[in-house]
């Protein structure tokens, strides 16, 4: 047995417990755990950041002689000079260069996803030799257009027309509620994992996380009694004051 391994495993436990401690009240515990999280964000945020600049542009130059990267970082530089008052205007040109480029990119993907592929996927044959398969294409053809007739705002929706527009909003709600339904799935699964690590449960993928064995999960327990009393001497104390 890993005594750190056991070790990481109690302060997982302990970290995990500080942060659930706020469905009690806000407290320094809850507090502690946030500001870690802030912070070893930050750092690790600040660390890749570096590595990415002396893998893409001080390692390319110097060591590789590779010149050709000395216009991205000249421009990239110039974002800094926002803080000089006298050519505080030169950061405007990697600025720009960066809205359009992002904005180009951004406008091909969105039409190409929600709009080219749509309307690809929905020109399908009805007809299928699977009865199943028939179903499906029927509801996602129609599906698609009466959902797109909802937002048609420029006729009253009154008569025929208000029936497609209804039959169109009860498509919407049911996809919301599909939506809604597969992220408070998800939300409960990570829980379930989480109270699996708190129990020590065998089931959980203590190896594939790279969190110990089998044998080092079951005393995870123990910093969980550990929380418990510390933060029982928290709430005993706070009552006293």
């Amino acid at each position: 047995m890993d005594l750190l391994q056991l070790i990481g495993i109690w302060v997982a436990v302990f970290l995990t417990l500080m942060v659930f401690s706020f469905l009690y009240k806000e407290n320094p515990f809850f507090r502690l755990a946030e500001y870690l999280t802030v912070g070893l964000t930050a750092g690790y945020s600040f660390a890749a950041g570096l590595k990415i600049f002396a893998n893409q542009a001080l390692i390319p130059i110097l060591v590789d002689k590779s010149y050709d990267f000395i216009i991205p970082l000249a421009l990239g530089a110039m974002f800094y000079l926002q803080f000089s008052k006298k050519y505080s205007y030169l950061y405007r040109f990697p600025l720009s260069l960066a809205i359009g480029y992002g904005l180009g990119v951004t406008v091909w993907s969105v039409m190409q996803t929600y709009f080219v592929e749509q309307i690809s996927a929905t020109i399908i044959p009805i007809r299928a030799a699977d009865p199943l398969t028939t179903m499906n294409n029927l509801v996602l053809v129609s599906g698609t257009v009466l959902s797109l007739s909802y937002f048609l705002l420029s006729h009253d929706q009154k008569g025929v027309w208000g029936g497609f527009t209804r039959a169109g909003k009860y498509f919407i709600l049911i996809a919301l509620g599909a939506i809604f339904g597969s992220t408070v799935l998800g939300r409960t699964a990570l829980l379930i994992q989480r109270i699996q690590f708190l129990v020590g449960d065998p089931a959980f993928p203590w190896g594939a996380l790279n969190l110990g064995t089998t044998a080092e999960g079951r005393l995870a327990p123990i910093g969980g009694i550990f929380f418990i009393l510390v933060f029982g001497y928290y709430l005993y104390r706070s009552r006293g004051r």
